[in-house]
């Protein structure tokens, strides 16, 4: 469904999890300390932060490639192994000690209030995923969506996708929220608008440019932000017109792209990045 300035209305919000919903990034950080020096090798904060938002078992194989640790051509431990002991650590310290974000209780509360419908497409692993829910008392949202289960990890688009099609929405009508620079390409990606809420040590990644508006925090989620990006109320009451970007950015078949996309290909220049602090007054429903 398009407005008369040809504008897509947003019918759901896709969100990230991980650092978006609940502060686990620093948790993530010390868990794959404690696991993978326990292996042998020392990671940086530096380390760590570059493969921010990727699928745990791709971080294991990536450091088995990058910086072997005695044994580790054996394969033993194995990616999955590894991966299952640090996503233990997160479950653990999500059911003992997890806390949602700045302005995520209001969030949620404003996205359900607007009768905007809502899906989770994380890197995390589903039963990380399902401790999350259960910590934030978020079970409302059954559309839950793993990047274990795609071929390919986010910066792909695969996750977003899936969330998409279990909506049962067009990409083009959902909104990603994220805060890593790999979920907005993947957002990008699968041809969703992104509004970015930048990881602190992470801000300055040109990849954010490439979102539709940078908030400090969830706080800044409110009515007149979600009616400039496209929301009406009672927009999802008609079928979607199903126009936009497909997979990996390319212009759907016989179908309009959305004004408001940002280009996916990295060679092409972003629009012009606007924050809250210069974005017009909402129009008239």
């Amino acid at each position: 469904m398009t407005s008369a300035d040809g504008r897509v209305h947003i019918e759901a919000v896709v969100l990230d999890m991980d650092g978006l919903l609940i502060d686990t990034e620093p948790a993530w950080r010390a868990a794959e300390t404690e696991v993978f020096g326990d292996l042998g090798i020392q990671l940086t904060e530096a380390d760590m932060l570059a493969t921010m938002g990727q699928r745990i078992v791709e971080l294991a194989a990536h450091w088995r490639r990058h910086r072997p640790w005695p044994g580790a051509e054996t394969g033993e431990p194995s990616d999955a192994a590894i991966a299952t002991r640090v996503i233990d650590l997160m479950v653990a310290h999500v059911q003992r000690s997890g806390e949602p974000m700045a302005g995520v209780v209001e969030a949620m509360g404003l996205l359900r209030r607007l009768g905007l419908r809502v899906a989770i497409a994380s890197s995390s692993p589903h039963r990380l995923i399902d401790a999350v829910c259960a910590r934030l008392e978020m079970g409302w949202i059954e559309v839950r969506c793993s990047a274990d289960d795609e071929a390919r990890g986010k910066p792909a688009g695969d996750v977003y996708l899936t969330a998409a099609r279990r909506l049962g929405l067009s990409p083009a009508v959902c909104l990603a929220v994220e805060d890593s620079p790999n979920g907005v390409l993947a957002a990008q990606a699968a041809g969703m608008r992104c509004v970015a809420v930048p990881d602190r040590l992470l801000a300055a990644d040109p990849a954010f440019g490439r979102a539709a508006v940078l908030l400090a925090s969830l706080a800044e989620l409110d009515e007149p932000l979600l009616r400039s990006l496209g929301w009406r109320r009672g927009a999802g009451e008609d079928e979607a017109l199903p126009c936009g970007h497909g997979p990996e950015g390319q212009l759907l078949p016989g179908r309009r792209p959305d004004r408001g996309a940002q280009p996916a290909h990295p060679g092409l220049a972003p629009l012009p990045q606007r924050d809250r602090r210069d974005r017009p007054p909402p129009p008239a429903p």
